[in-house]
This record gives C-alpha cells, sequence and structure tokens, in this order.
C-alpha cells in the first residue's frame, strides 16, 4: 500500500474534480490510501468523502500555497499527510514549486496539454501521446539537462463500465446529434453551425442538440439565427447530461484543442458513437491504430480535419445514411472504453506511476 496526498486550488467542476474522484476510485482498487488538499467549498469535496481511503483536507483557497512553502506547518493535517506521503500529485502547475517544499517526490498532472513549470516537477502526467510529445520537446528546447528532466508518464481518464444504448438501425429516423462544452472559440462550435448548415441545405435528416453555456454563446445563437437552422436546439447547460444520453445516436466534438474531453469517455462507454476533430484526445481514443476511416470505425468513430466543416458534414452524413455501420462504430467505441480506458486500466497505469516514483534511481540500486 502507498500513500498519495493530491494537491489543488481548483474549486470548480469539471476535469480536476473528476480526476480527482476517478484516481480516488483507482487508488482504493489497489488498496492505497489517498489524502486530498483542496479549496474549501470545491466541487469535488462531497463525491470524496463517499469514498473509502480517501482522506479530504480543506482549507480556504489562499492558504493552500501559504501551507505548502510553510511545509504545513500551521496545519496537523497537513504536516501529517505530507509525512505518510509516498509521492504527491499536483493539479495545477502553479503549485508545483510550493509543493516541493513538502520534500517528497512531485509528479505534476497536466490536464490541459499546456507544458507550464514541468521542470519543477520530478514527474510529469499528461493525458494523451500529443502531450507527451509536446513536453519531451519544450524539455529539449529548454535546454534542460536530460538528467533533470521529468519523467514523462501517459494517463488517461479512466471511466467506469455502463450499460450501451440500443442504436436503431432505420434510416428513416432522424439522427440526432449531440455537442456539449463551454461556448468559448477553442471547442470549435462555430464550425459545428457551419456543419449543420451544409447539412441543412443537402436535406439530410439530422438534428443537433448543443449543451454548455459560455462567453460566446450570444455570437452561436446569432449564427444560428442568421443561417435560420431549424436542425439546431441550443439546450443550455445540463448538470445531468449524461441521464440524458439515451435521446442521442452520436455525439460530436469539433474543438479546435482539446486535451482529452471527458464527454468523449461519458458518451462512447454508453455506446454511442463519435465524430470528432484530429486534436489530442480523439487522436489517442480513435487514431491510435491509425487514421483510416476503416481503423477510426473500428475504434468508434470518424476523425475529421480540425476547422473542416465539408468534413464533418460528410462524416455525420456517413452516419446519417448508413445505420448499421453507426451501430457498429456505438459498439465499437464502448469496446475500446472498456478495453483500453476502463477505471482497472487507470488504476494499473496509476500503480505504474506509484512503483516507478518509489524505485530508487540506479545509481542507489547498484
Amino acid at each position: 500500500m502507498s500513500i498519495i496526498l493530491s494537491i489543488t486550488t481548483d474549486r470548480k467542476p469539471g476535469g480536476i474534480a473528476t480526476a480527482l474522484y476517478s484516481y480516488s476510485k483507482a487508488f482504493s482498487m489497489r488498496c492505497h490510501q489517498h489524502y486530498v488538499l483542496l479549496p474549501s467549498g470545491s466541487a469535488a469535496i462531497t463525491r470524496l468523502l463517499q469514498l473509502e481511503g480517501v482522506t479530504v483536507i480543506s482549507m480556504p483557497a489562499p492558504f493552500i500555497r501559504l501551507h505548502l512553502l510553510t511545509r504545513g506547518v500551521f496545519s496537523r493535517k497537513l504536516r501529517m499527510a505530507a509525512k505518510d506521503a509516498d509521492m504527491l500529485l499536483v493539479h495545477n502547475a502553479r503549485l508545483t514549486s510550493p509543493a516541493r517544499s513538502l520534500g517528497k517526490p512531485v509528479a505534476l498532472i497536466s490536464h490541459s496539454g499546456k507544458m507550464r513549470h514541468i521542470n519543477a516537477a520530478d514527474h510529469l502526467v499528461v493525458l494523451t501521446s500529443a502531450a507527451a510529445d509536446r513536453a519531451r520537446a519544450d524539455l529539449a528546447a529548454s535546454g534542460t539537462p536530460s538528467a533533470t528532466r521529468p519523467d514523462i508518464h501517459v494517463i488517461p481518464h479512466g471511466f467506469a463500465t455502463a450499460d450501451a444504448k440500443s442504436l436503431t438501425t432505420q434510416s428513416k429516423t432522424e439522427l440526432r446529434v449531440m455537442a456539449a462544452g463551454r461556448f468559448v472559440e477553442k471547442k470549435g462550435f462555430e464550425i459545428l453551425l457551419a456543419t449543420a448548415a451544409q447539412l441543412e441545405a443537402r436535406k439530410v435528416r439530422v438534428h443537433f442538440d448543443l449543451f454548455g453555456d459560455g462567453p460566446i454563446g450570444p455570437v452561436l445563437t446569432n449564427l444560428a439565427r442568421q443561417h435560420e437552422l431549424s436542425n439546431v436546439t441550443f439546450r443550455g447547460w445540463q448538470p445531468n447530461l449524461m441521464e440524458m444520453l439515451g435521446q442521442f445516436d452520436l455525439f460530436c466534438l469539433p474543438s479546435n484543442e482539446e486535451p482529452f474531453g471527458l464527454v468523449i469517455g461519458e458518451t462512447m462507454r454508453h455506446g454511442i458513437p463519435m465524430v470528432a476533430t484530429q486534436t489530442d484526445g480523439p487522436m489517442d481514443v480513435l487514431g491510435h491504430d491509425g487514421m483510416t476511416k476503416e481503423n477510426t470505425l473500428a475504434a468508434g468513430g470518424l476523425l475529421v480535419t480540425t476547422g473542416d466543416a465539408q468534413a464533418m458534414a460528410d462524416a455525420i452524413a456517413f452516419f446519417a445514411a448508413d445505420r448499421k455501420a453507426l451501430v457498429a462504430a456505438g459498439q465499437a467505441a464502448q469496446k475500446r472504453m472498456a478495453s483500453a480506458f476502463s477505471m482497472s486500466a487507470l488504476a494499473h497505469r496509476l500503480d505504474l506511476l506509484i512503483t516507478t516514483i518509489s524505485q530508487p534511481p540506479a545509481a542507489e540500486r547498484s
């Protein structure tokens, strides 16, 4: 059994909160103890308290950095957790250097795929192989000596198994497509609206339901109005989105950047195939065996070039016309999640990380 201390100043629901929960479940599967230092009122706390093997240490967010720099001298809980911990998992890049004050090996989890403060970590955990390649390139360009560079580990999210949705083979029915995310430029929703306009012009029987909100929400609704789109409905932000999956046949991810995309796993594990852009997460999920149409369909969907509305329209039209291919891709999607992105796969990868960190350097072993 190992003891892991996770550290974050993030309070919102989303990638970090979900990772803290899934990491905790994975650690529990291998009988590890997980301490989590996070802000008071964090969205992650309620779910974490429901798990065995998890100890929550909460305090006002501004105090977390101070307590790290003072080695927990003002917090007995943190001081004892740091004393017992075999490793630290840091979920915010700017906390990497302060966390080193605790005197334990530090692994930085790069949820965004950005390469900030990575030189301060002993280990770097990224979600995709593309992010790992960027990290190696950035470290080489920085001139950091090889001996002092952090070890890089690819550990994607893990997802619980789920019952598959029954997809219809009847091409006469309207294809229901869902898309979800923050309404910000990098998520590519403008391209999705252009895709919807093309499909409406082609008279393809498809309807898009867009879930989310954000700063460019008014821009998107104006675009839909200008295009007079009757095949798009804005559904707003839905906290129970996963409970609504049964309404949809296909998931579409039009992002210009996507470090992984939790909604990818959540939909595909229910047997819903995906049309997505060639960004980090979808490339690893669908393109691991190659980028041909045959290979990505065998993994659960289709990949298209970023920013290409016509290619995305063609991919969605393919599924609208060939419902047998849709059903097969849905079955492949669930299989792909169960084999490579399950909770047991996450537990195994985290176990390898723990083993690597706990091993003394080769010079000490000889």
